[in-house]
């Protein structure tokens, strides 16, 4: 059974600026107070979440008013800190399409606070009535969606389980701040894009659960890694629309040692890709979501 390693290294790439109409420069400085129990990487990505947030909520407002609160939880003489973000990303009117200039994170240490302050600058627009609310969920090790995590240990394998309200399209990236990897469509497909029947359960890289008419043979199956032996942040891209489009530009790759990477592109023409398919197509739908990859121990 063929799989394939994806080695995932975050770094972070300046792009140059594809205007649109209805597209616009946003930016945010955010300070995140951490709990006790969070990670430094866990708390920075956390920051930058955050920061894009308040960015879209200042500039695009919400569907309805949002706040913010902490909360204080104290258990056998143990006192653990909640911060609740009430303006969440579906409650928003804007959506952030990408990155142009790389998160500035600083941190520091308030007493046994650790204090994340995040400076984000990348291109939004606003969110028309027309957005797809399809389900994506990322799966750890097997096929389940009882199993949904965005925490992996290196040697973990990747599952996806998707349903959508409407027929359509889906693509998935996967994003190291480097390079692009096309997850879906598979390797061997000739069309560029993954047809969706809508209301229907799929559960992607798996060639002991598949959709009819798939052939298990042509099911590429992943195994996440790390390089080196720190923690890496990536992000995983949905891409879904009820129109047909093609995938970006991409070419198999291969490391030193012969691993097969999936279809790749660098992060700069991924980014300059979805910019001009979402400027050109207004039903293109788009949900990111990081997963954090640990060194094996």
């Amino acid at each position: 059974m063929r799989k394939v390693i994806l080695i995932l290294v975050w770094f972070a790439v300046f792009i140059p600026p594809i205007l649109g109409q209805s597209i616009k420069t946003i930016e945010n400085t955010y300070i995140y107070y951490a709990s006790p129990n969070e990670t430094i990487e866990g708390a920075k990505r956390r920051a930058i979440a955050r920061a894009k947030t308040e960015a879209l909520r200042e500039n695009f407002g919400t569907v309805i008013s949002g706040a913010s609160a902490t909360s204080m939880i104290t258990r056998n003489n143990l006192t653990d800190s909640k911060f609740v973000h009430l303006a969440s990303e579906g409650e928003l009117r804007g959506e952030w399409i990408a990155d142009i200039e790389e998160p500035v994170v600083t941190t520091t240490l308030e007493g046994e606070f650790l204090v994340v302050k995040a400076t984000v600058r990348g291109k939004a627009r606003e969110i028309s009535n027309n957005t797809i609310n399809f389900e994506a969920k990322i799966l750890r090790n097997k096929p389940e969606v009882e199993l949904e995590s965005s925490e992996f240990t290196a040697g973990n394998s990747i599952f996806v389980h998707f349903t959508s309200p409407v027929d359509g399209f889906l693509s998935i990236y996967l994003l190291d701040g480097e390079n692009a990897y096309c997850l879906l469509p598979y390797s061997n497909s000739k069309s560029g894009v993954q047809p969706i029947i809508h209301n229907h359960e799929y559960t992607f890289f798996s060639r002991k659960i598949y959709a009819p008419g798939e052939n298990p043979d042509e099911i590429d199956e992943y195994t996440l890694t790390t390089e080196g032996e720190h923690q890496d942040i990536n992000q995983i891209y949905f891409i879904f629309s009820p129109h047909k489009f093609t995938k970006a530009l991409d070419e198999f790759k291969h490391s030193p040692s012969g691993t097969l990477y999936p279809r790749t592109l660098s992060w700069r023409d991924f980014q300059k890709w979805i910019l001009r398919a979402r400027r050109d197509d207004m039903d293109m739908c788009v949900q990111t979501k990081y997963i954090v990859i640990s060194p094996k121990r």
